[in-house]
């Protein structure tokens, strides 16, 4: 028996759904982000079927307490980079396929990557990492496939760039508040800042760990409750374990069920399939699924795509406006955009200046429709605001 042959009755079952196409699907190349317990059931899925590429991304180790729910990982693994074991156990269920692993944060991957992806997946658990992800899709014109869940919960939302809802066009309504607020805070903070919160919170700590902690770019009591298990890792052991003990006091694991996990990741892994299909076996899901378990009940939210969308609205291309006055400080300019666009970490790019805080707009030479070059961790790229000045203070000449 040949390769293809074997490769052949291997599919034989789904071969006889009528419209697949084993040989496109074998050309296909996905990239997963985030192995934990969605991430490894859309991957075993993916990977059955036979889809030719399977791209792993993650940068957290495994523990004990993700056995119950990530079907790939065994006792064995414990300590082991997700992204690598997974790789390794995939490649032993369908040798035909190809798997890459990385054991890194997504935002320091090359953009090559994901450039000749089909369908990007997101299985994350943070929505700091989940926005650049969104924001890369829609850069690159690919579809993503986002995947969440909590206990009896989970929901499903499929983005095509352009057509559909990304994830920021609607995140007023569904980010959590708690991430909002975190996200709308301009962190120009220091190590005593966070000594301060964490007080103010019951939590006493030393002015050396907190310098520690920012070292690793660890600088609200938010990044200490979602700091990923490959960040903590970087940490020397002492400081690690004031950081285990606080996260204990301030954020109680999230609770997870492997049987909602399977549901929701079979799911999508429908939607990646159609998606590969050329939607030839169905248009993807539009809105955002909910599934609740304890009801037993499934929603379709509406959302429409918002041609105000700082990601991928209409504007966006043209370049969106903010209006500044002389006067104002750029930290004054930062903290606005930080709360208009709930970014914490804005950087503005004038021309080839990257702009200090404490100057000001009447000392930088800058112009009424001149375009100002906004960075941060939550985009892939830079977003365009053109300047329009105060009437009040607009001076003619």
């Amino acid at each position: 028996m040949t390769e293809e042959q074997g490769g052949l009755e291997r599919y034989d079952r789904q071969l006889r759904i009528e419209g697949w196409d084993q040989e496109n699907l074998g050309r296909a190349r996905v990239v997963v982000v985030g192995v934990g317990a969605t991430g490894c059931e859309i991957s075993k899925n993916l990977a059955l079927m036979g889809v030719g590429k399977l791209i792993l991304v993650d940068n957290d180790v495994i523990e004990l307490s993700n056995l119950s729910r990530q079907m790939l990982f065994l006792d064995e693994d414990i300590g082991k980079p997700k992204a690598i074991v997974a790789a390794d156990r995939l490649r032993r269920m369908n040798p035909l396929i190809e798997v890459e692993p990385y054991f890194e944060d997504v935002r320091n991957l090359g953009e090559s990557i994901f450039e000749g992806a089909d369908v990007i997946v997101s299985c994350l658990d943070n929505w700091p990492v989940r926005r650049w992800l969104n924001s890369l899709a829609v850069e690159l014109d690919k579809p993503l496939v986002d995947v969440a869940m909590e206990g009896f919960y989970a929901n499903l939302q499929v983005v095509i760039p352009k057509k559909t809802a990304c994830l920021e066009c609607h995140g007023e309504d569904l980010i959590p508040k708690e991430t909002q607020l975190a996200e709308c805070t301009l962190r120009r903070r220091r190590p005593e800042d966070l000594v301060q919160d964490l007080k103010q919170a019951g939590i006493e700590i030393s002015q050396k760990i907190a310098e520690k902690l920012f070292e690793h770019d660890i600088k609200t009591i938010y990044d200490l409750k979602y700091a990923h298990e490959g960040v903590l890792m970087r940490l020397d052991k002492k400081t690690l374990e004031v950081v285990r003990r606080i996260r204990e006091k301030l954020k109680p694991k999230l609770p997870a069920l492997q049987s909602v996990a399977a549901m929701i990741s079979g799911l999508a892994s429908t939607e990646i399939v159609k998606i590969l299909h050329g939607n030839k076996l169905g248009e993807p899901i539009k809105g955002l699924l909910v599934y609740d378990g304890l009801a037993g009940q499934f929603t379709i939210v509406e959302l429409e795509r918002s041609s105000e969308c700082f990601v991928c609205g209409d504007l966006v291309e043209e370049g969106l406006t903010i209006t500044v006055k002389p006067d104002e400080t750029i930290l004054d300019l930062k903290r606005r955009i930080a709360e208009t666009f709930s970014i914490p970490d804005p950087e503005i790019l004038y021309r080839e200046w990257r702009l200090q805080d404490d100057k000001r707009i009447s000392e930088l030479g800058v112009k009424e429709g001149d375009t100002l070059y906004i960075t941060t961790s939550r985009r892939f790229m830079p977003f365009q605001l053109k300047v329009q000045f105060h009437k009040e203070e607009v001076t003619t000449p």
